[in-house]
C-alpha cells in the first residue's frame, strides 16, 4: 500500500505511483499542467494503479469528452480489471466512475460524497463529487458536499485552501452570495494560486451586478492564474462580461481573439466559452466578423458526443450562426438518435430540456423569434439542468428576453 499526500491508503506496486499521483493532484488544484499524462504514464507501468485509471477518466468527462469515447471505456475496463485487489475505498472510486461514465452524474455525485463519509480527506471524492454535481446543475448538493467535509479539515492539512475555493463556488451557485465572498477570499489568501476561489468570487461580482469590482478583481488577480491552462480561458470569458456591459468592446474583441480562442478541439468547456462570448456580442448588435468560422471546425469533432446538454446547445449556437447547415444536420439526427438509443440521465435532460433549447436557438438565429420564444420558454424552469453555472445558463434567459422583444 503507498500513501498520498494527504495519508490516504491506495494501491501501488512501484515507488514512483506515489509521486506521479501526488503531482497530478497538484496540477488538478491549479487547473495547471498535464495531469492526464503524470498519471498514465505510471498506470500503464504499474499493474495495481487502479485509482490512475479512475482519474484520468474523470478528468476527460469532466472535461467535456464523451463517455462513448475509446479512451473512456478503456480506462474504466482498466480500472474494474483492478477492482478485486485493490481496498474497499478505491473500489467505491471505481464504482462511482463508472457510474458517471454511464450518464448518471449526479448519482456518481453522491457516491463520491458517500466515500468522504469515512474518508472526509479525500480530495480526489470530494474534487469529482463538486464537478459531478456542476455538470447537471445540482447547486444545492454542491455547495453540502463541501460544508459536510469541512469542519474535519484546517489550514495543517494540504489542499485546505483549494477546498475553501470549492466551497465558495458551491455557496455562490446556491445564492449564498455574502458567504460565498468571504470563503473565496479566505482561499485566495491561503493558496495564491487557486484560480477557482478567484472563479468564485467572479460569479459573486457578476451576479451582483459588481461590474467595475470585478473587472478590478480579474484584473488585479490575473497574474496568479496566467499558468491556469485549464482554466485561465474562462477567466478571461469572466472579465468580458462586465467589459462588455461597460461598453468597452474593442478590449472584448481583443481579449477573445488572444485568450479566449486560444484553445484546442479537446478543450470543450472553452469552445463553450468561445461560442457563448460571441453570441454575447451578436445580441448587443456587435459585428464578429469571421470568427464563428474558426469555432465550426473546433466543434465538429463532438457532433457526436452528446457529452453534456449544455455543449450542445454550444455546438447547435455555432454551426447556425456560422452557417453549418449540413454540420448542424448531422448534429441534430445524431442528438435524436442518442435520445433514441439511451435511457440515461443525462439522455434525459437532453430529451426534455437540452433539445429544445437548442432548436430554441437555432430558431433564434434564424429569426423565428416566436418559435424561439416557445422553445426556450417552455424549459425556462429546468434550464439548470443542463449544468454549467448560473453566469453561463444565463445567456438563454437574455436570448428568450431578445425574442420576446423582436415578437413585440
Amino acid at each position: 500500500m503507498a500513501r498520498d499526500k494527504l495519508g490516504l491508503e491506495f494501491t501501488a506496486s512501484l515507488p514512483e505511483t506515489v509521486q506521479a499521483f501526488n503531482d497530478a493532484m497538484d496540477d488538478y488544484m491549479v487547473f495547471s499542467g498535464e495531469p492526464v499524462g503524470h498519471l498514465l504514464s505510471t498506470a500503464e507501468i504499474d499493474p495495481d494503479f487502479a485509482m490512475g485509471y479512475c482519474l484520468t477518466g474523470c478528468l476527460r468527462l469532466f472535461g467535456g469528452v464523451s463517455a462513448a469515447h475509446p479512451r473512456i471505456n478503456l480506462e474504466v475496463r482498466a480500472a474494474k480489471a483492478r477492482r478485486g485487489r485493490v481496498s474497499a475505498r478505491e473500489q467505491a472510486h471505481i464504482d462511482a466512475f463508472e457510474t458517471a461514465a454511464g450518464g448518471e452524474l449526479c448519482q456518481a455525485g453522491q457516491m463520491w460524497d458517500a466515500i468522504l463519509v469515512d474518508h472526509p480527506h479525500d480530495m480526489m471524492a470530494a474534487k469529482c463529487a463538486h464537478e459531478a454535481y456542476y455538470l447537471v446543475g445540482e447547486a444545492e448538493l454542491m455547495r453540502q458536499s463541501v460544508l459536510n467535509i469541512l469542519p474535519a479539515w484546517d489550514d495543517s492539512i494540504p489542499y485546505h485552501g483549494y477546498l475553501l475555493g470549492m466551497g465558495a463556488f458551491g455557496l455562490e451557485e446556491a445564492g449564498e452570495y455574502r458567504k460565498a465572498e468571504e470563503m473565496g477570499r479566505k482561499a485566495l489568501e491561503i493558496e495564491p494560486r487557486d484560480c477557482w476561489a478567484v472563479h468564485a468570487v467572479a460569479h459573486v461580482m457578476e451576479m451582483e451586478g459588481r461590474r467595475a469590482e470585478g473587472i478590478a478583481w480579474l484584473d488585479g488577480t490575473n497574474s496568479h492564474w496566467e499558468d491556469a491552462r485549464w482554466l485561465r480561458g474562462h477567466l478571461w470569458w469572466h472579465l468580458c462580461l462586465p467589459l462588455m456591459e461597460t461598453g468597452q468592446i474593442e478590449r472584448v474583441l481583443g481579449i477573445f481573439d488572444d485568450h479566449v480562442s486560444d484553445c484546442d478541439k479537446d478543450m470543450v468547456t472553452r469552445l463553450n466559452d468561445c461560442t457563448s462570448l460571441l453570441w454575447r456580442l451578436e445580441l448587443k448588435g456587435i459585428d464578429v466578423e469571421d470568427r464563428w468560422d474558426q469555432l465550426v471546425d473546433l466543434w465538429a469533432d463532438h457532433i457526436n458526443d452528446h457529452a453534456f446538454a449544455l455543449a450542445d446547445t454550444h455546438i447547435a449556437m455555432t454551426m447556425v450562426a456560422a452557417g453549418g447547415e449540413k454540420k448542424l444536420g448531422r448534429f441534430l439526427e445524431s442528438q435524436h438518435a442518442y435520445i433514441e438509443g439511451d435511457d440515461s440521465t443525462n439522455c434525459q435532460i437532453m430529451e426534455t430540456v437540452g433539445r429544445d433549447l437548442c432548436l430554441g436557438m437555432i430558431a433564434f438565429r434564424r429569426g423565428d423569434y416566436a418559435t424561439a420564444a416557445e422553445k426556450i420558454g417552455s424549459v425556462q424552469k429546468q434550464i439548470f439542468r443542463i449544468g454549467g453555472s448560473n453566469a453561463q445558463r444565463d445567456l438563454f434567459r437574455i436570448t428568450l428576453e431578445a425574442a420576446r422583444q423582436r415578437i413585440a
